[in-house]
Parts: structure tokens; sequence; C-alpha cells
């Protein structure tokens, strides 16, 4: 099957292939310590991989790295929420570094997670120049294009010997989407293109479209497809990576649990009842994936029951996850929102702190972090765990920014202000005193909005002339 095939099953189908045969080993071999794998010349940043493929201890430590989709900041409780929701995520972060100001690269799982495996935005603007007749085909193109122009994490541990694998159930960030590079094992638990009675049947059934997203769902949810999935669904995997990976080994696993339609198993239902959380799910449909008049009160209080419930179950991974040695870093790949400035969940794209301020944990010094850091940084962050030289203000920034896919939604974060821009206008809250933004301070403080724009713009132009110059360095490649 072609990597476009592969899109199409991705977001078509969603369907959770068995493991058996998902787990699919990635052809080149294995960097050997001390050696550089020479198709790491062939894309953009080739010096600086040779340079990490150096000599090292035999007593380098396996890495984790575990990427939640949809889980807010303030829903964790070493960043100061006293619900108890997340007892294993606080022990971890008693033991590590906490950035309390982490903030994603953008609101949505694709204008994020490209920068969070390679250190590098996507540039903004129409998604015109990349092949696909559908939208979404075109997203795929523009993700895979990205990962396939600069060095993705798993290629930089392979770089350094170690061996690599990596589990997702998320569409967006699959091997339809170029995510496998790098990694000897993937499993993608997005799967093939379904072909199951059920799926069959919905084909041919007069009167129902298939591809409908109601229908989709539906699918998805009797045959426990991506949306749907859930860390129990293939912790056993997980286990057998942990288990029989030669050390030392670099694994990613994406969970999907704090992804609408919030799902949680019966385990981790303490608020929510199965009944509760079906009928939530059903009634918050328009308005988590799309513009809508909003939810009732009732509704809105039950969809976040639904949603406390499946944080309580990416809790219990964690600790499931700490009874091994290995290092972890663990953060989200954006936020959620719940009608806090009048948008639900995250395809609405805006920047407000609901929507990008994500939990960071970092293996290393048992500190906490005040200054604001992108998750773009992650990249440096894990491979210093792995060379233990963490320093935890090492990539932080008095200012960071995030910036949806197509440019029109973007912010800018330090300690005290946070600039948030959208189609409708502009605003500007003091974030360190507002924390829910509320406050605009933008009409009274028209100064500090267009420093912010400038910054947004010269983020902007930087990222554009980084990605002309690796699109001319693939370009050269194969000649040198």
């Amino acid at each position: 099957m072609s990597r476009s095939e592969r899109r199409s099953a991705a977001i078509h189908s969603r369907r959770r292939a068995p493991i058996a045969r998902s787990c699919r080993p990635v052809t080149k071999p294995r960097a050997t310590v001390g050696q550089t794998d020479e198709t790491l010349f062939t894309r953009f940043g080739a010096p600086s991989r040779a340079r990490e493929a150096v000599p090292v201890s035999d007593a380098r430590p396996n890495v984790v790295c575990v990427s939640i989709d949809s889980l807010r900041a303030d829903h964790c409780g070493f960043l100061g929420d006293d619900r108890g929701l997340t007892p294993a995520m606080d022990a971890l972060a008693a033991e590590s570094t906490v950035y309390e100001r982490a903030i994603a690269p953008g609101p949505q799982t694709f204008s994020s997670m490209p920068a969070v495996v390679t250190g590098h935005r996507r540039p903004t603007g129409p998604l015109d120049a990349y092949p696909g007749e559908e939208h979404w085909e075109r997203r795929m193109a523009a993700i895979e294009s990205h990962l396939d122009r600069y060095p993705t994490l798993a290629e930089r541990f392979a770089a350094r010997g170690y061996a690599t694998a990596g589990v997702s159930p998320n569409p967006w960030a699959s091997t339809a989407s170029g995510f496998d590079r790098g990694f000897e094992t993937f499993v993608d638990l997005v799967g093939e293109r379904s072909d199951d009675w059920l799926h069959r049947a919905a084909r041919r059934a007069p009167g129902i479209d298939a591809s409908s997203k109601p229908v989709q769902l539906a699918l998805d949810g009797l045959t426990g497809g991506s949306f749907f999935s859930s860390w129990g669904d293939y912790v056993d995997e997980i286990d057998r990576l942990r288990r029989d990976l030669p050390e030392p080994y670099f694994l990613w696993v994406f969970l999907m649990d704090t992804h609408y339609p919030f799902l949680p198993s019966k385990a981790h239902r303490e608020e929510q009842t199965l009944v509760g959380s079906l009928t939530s799910a059903i009634r918050s449909e328009a308005a988590m994936r799309g513009p809508s008049e909003g939810l009732t009160p009732a509704a809105r209080a039950s969809v976040q029951r639904s949603y406390r419930d499946t944080v309580r179950s990416v809790d219990a991974f964690v600790d499931h996850l700490r009874d091994g040695d290995a290092q972890i870093v663990l953060h989200a790949d954006h936020g959620e929102s719940f009608g806090e400035h009048g948008n639900y969940g995250h395809h609405h794209r805006a920047c407000y702190t609901e929507n990008v301020h994500v939990p960071l944990v970092v293996a290393g010094p048992a500190e906490r972090v005040a200054e604001p850091i992108s998750l773009d940084r992650i990249p440096a962050m894990a491979l210093s765990v792995a060379d233990d030289s963490a320093d935890p203000r090492a990539h932080t920034a008095p200012a960071v920014t995030a910036t949806s896919e197509c440019g029109t939604n973007a912010c800018v974060r330090g300690r005290r202000f946070a600039y948030v821009e959208r189609e409708e206008g502009r605003s500007l809250f003091e974030w360190a005193h507002d924390p829910n933004e509320r406050d605009d301070l933008a009409p009274t403080h028209p100064d500090l909005c267009d420093r912010a724009r400038r910054r947004l713009d010269y983020r902007e132009g930087s990222r554009r002339e980084t990605a002309a110059l690796a699109s001319a360095a693939q370009a050269i490649a194969p000649e040198w």
C-alpha cells in the first residue's frame, strides 16, 4: 500500500489494526555507537546529526516520551489543580523538572506535533501547494514534507545507537503522515483501510453515507478506532517493547484517552457513568467538533466530568510506566476548551490559554521553571536526558509563540503578558494575574500588542527562511 493510500485509510477508516500486524519494522539498520547512518546526510541538518553520533557509555538510560492528546495544564495537580486527578504525574513531577509555562507550538495536533518531533515549526498558510484532492490529504502531505525536511527525534536517537520504537493511534501522527521516520519498530494503531463486515455493511447500506463524520465516529466507537482508543487496548504491546527492545532504547507513546469523545474505561470512571459518557459524547459532538451555538450548562458539566475521568485514565498509564527504570519526558500536544471563550474542543484553532498551555515534565533535576518554553524544544531536551546533561533553563525564552496551521490564530506568551490574535481581532491579558484571560488590556496597551505582532512576523519570516534552506539542502543532497 502506498503512503497516499495509507493516508486515505488513516482518515476514512481509522480502524485499529490487530497489533500483530501493525508492528512494522523500518528497513534501515540501526546505527551502531560511534557510527553515523549515511541516510542522515540526505536532509537538512545532517552536519549536526553527524556530531551527535559519538562514542558514549553503555550506561546510557532508556528514554520514554509520552505525548498526551488534549491534556490541559490546569487539570494537573503539579500545576495547581486541587481535584486529585493526577497523583502519578504529580509524583513524577516531584522528581523531575516541571515547566510551569510550557506552550504548544499550535492548538491542534497537526500544528503542534510536527514541531515537537523535529524542533522546527511548519510555515503557516494555505496547503494548496501540496498534493491531494481533499484538504486532509494535503495536510497529510504537508506534515510528511516537514518530517522529510528535518531530522526527527527518533532519527537523532537512532544516530546515537539507540533502539527506537513508536506507538501511535493518532491519524495525524501515523505512518500516513511520515511519523514512522527513524523508528525501527512503529506500531501504527490507525491501521489499514477497514474491510471488516461492519464497515462493508455500512458502505452498502442504502441511505447511509459511510464517509460522513457521524457514521465514521459510530464505526470508530464500535471497532475501537483511533479517537476511541484507550491505552488499555495496547498496553500489552507497549510492555512487550519495553521488555524486548535492546538497551538503550527510545520509546515514544501517543495517548488518545483525553481526546474527544472522552469515553473513559470502567476502571477510571469516578464522576461519570457509561451511559452518561455516551450521552454526553452524542450531545456535545457538534460543539466539540466545529462551530455551534454551544452547550447548555448541564451538557457542559457532563462533558467536563467525562474529560476529568479520561485525565484519571492517562494518569493511570503514567503510574504503570513508572514501574520501569526509563527516564520519562511527558507532555500534551495541545489543550482543550470548554466554552471559556465561546469555543469548545480545539477545532476552532484559537490560541487561548486553555488550548496551548500544556504540561511538560522532563527527567532531570527536581526543579520548577517559571520561564516560558515551547514544546519545539523537546528534541533538544530529550537528547540531553540521554546524555545526562540536562540544564533545566537552557531552552527557555522570555516569550514564546503558538500559531494555528493557517496562521489566522496566534499568541505570544511571556511570564507576565499573553497576546492572543484571532480573525476577529486581538487581545492582551496579564497572564500572571489573570490566568483565565478575562480582562482584555489591548485597548489600553496598543504598544505591547504591536510589539507582539512584530515578534510573530519575525518568527514566521525566520520559519520560512529555515524551510527554504532545508528544501535547498534536500535538493542538492544526492549530488553531495
